[in-house]
């Protein structure tokens, strides 16, 4: 009984012992790939420089120094004077009006002359009439550097002009010399032969440096001038018409500079009628009218004047009028100009008439209709 018990006992052992047995199932093996967002590199620009527009120096830009135009190239011709023959009986003028700058002095008694200066006086064809040298002359030329032309002049005036260093020259010849010519035409006119002798620009330069001289203008010589397009003074008085009266002794002579508004200038009359060139017919006008009173005196027959002295006197320009004070720091230094407050003085873009009136010389002006006994 017990033997049957125990085999029971195995064959149930046996049984569940298989039962619970089973073969493993087969499946592909699953690849495992970690799950990473994707790499990137980081893209990193290489450094670069900043970007900059090529540099370009602005263009330069020259003027001339005695009127403040733009011109092409530097201006490195010295300065020119010629003295100009300013008598009615002399009348009319060549190649003022294309003088950078003109002034007008008493030069002995009741004489009185220009001194016509050009920055480049080679681009002048006929200047003139041409006269004698004065001492006045001598005086302005060594404050602005200048080779002087004349028509000769006395031993006093000429010896003065050789122990001052100063480069002038006699351009008085009868014929066509290249340098000078005398207007046979203006003589059968009726012209004395002193109203007809004539300088040409471009030979006083060639002759010049025939004798010697130096004729290129040193680059560091400032001739204290500023200019602005619009010269007309601000708060200025109306001045369409200016008459000044250079007075010494008894000697008496008017100069008008008359405004016009067309030309954009001042145009001068004297004697009664406008000045106009003798060759082109154009009328004599200037953009600027300077009025210096200066304290005149003489050495012998010849006036003199204390340019280093300075003074005041008038400034105009657009139709307008200011009172202005002037300067002269030496003997071999030019004139510089200043409101009455010290400011410097602006004068407009062009050309300059300049008179050197006596202390005390009357200047009246006022607008054309300017009622008689008006203005200063």
């Amino acid at each position: 009984m017990k033997r049957i018990v125990a085999l029971l006992l195995a064959f149930v052992m046996l049984f569940g012992m298989t039962a619970c047995h089973k073969e493993p199932v087969a499946t592909e093996p699953t690849a495992t790939v970690a799950a990473t967002e994707p790499t990137t590199e980081p893209t990193t620009e290489p450094p670069t420089e900043p970007t900059t527009e090529p540099t370009t120096e602005p263009a330069p830009v020259y003027t001339n120094p005695l009127t403040g135009v733009v011109v092409e190239e530097p201006v490195e011709t010295r300065v020119f004077a010629v003295t100009i023959n300013n008598l009615r009986e002399a009348m009319p003028h060549y190649g003022v009006a294309e003088a950078d700058i003109f002034m007008e002095m008493f030069v002995n008694g009741s004489i009185i002359r220009g001194l016509a200066l050009y920055s480049n006086i080679a681009n002048v064809y006929a200047i003139g009439s041409v006269r004698s040298d004065r001492l006045m002359f001598n005086d302005i030329v060594q404050h602005y550097d200048a080779v002087i032309a004349h028509a000769g002049g006395s031993s006093q005036v000429l010896n003065e002009a050789n122990n001052l260093g100063l480069d002038h020259f006699n351009i008085d010849t009868w014929d066509d010399s290249g340098y000078s010519f005398r207007d046979k035409d203006r003589n059968r006119q009726g012209y004395t032969w002193d109203a007809c002798l004539f300088a040409r620009g471009e030979g006083l330069v060639a002759h010049a440096q025939e004798l010697g001289m130096r004729v290129t203008q040193d680059p560091e010589k400032d001739y204290r001038l500023t200019f602005v397009e619009d010269g007309t003074p601000v708060a200025g008085e109306v001045a369409e018409t200016i008459t000044v009266t250079f007075s010494y002794g008894g000697s008496r002579k008017d100069s008008t500079m008359i405004y016009d508004e067309s030309l954009g200038k001042y145009v001068y009359h004297q004697y009664g009628k406008m000045m106009t060139d003798g060759m082109t017919n154009a009328p004599e006008a200037f953009e600027n009218v300077v009025i210096m009173n200066t304290q005149i005196g003489k050495n012998g027959i010849y006036h003199t004047a204390d340019f280093v002295a300075g003074g005041d006197g008038y400034y105009a320009c657009g139709g307008l009028l200011v009172p202005m004070l002037w300067y002269c720091d030496g003997e071999n230094e030019p004139f510089y100009f200043t409101t009455v407050d010290g400011e410097p003085l602006n004068f407009g873009v062009g050309n300059s008439y300049i008179a050197i009136a006596p202390i005390g010389s009357p200047v009246v002006w006022g607008a054309l209709d300017l009622p008689e006994g008006e203005g200063q």
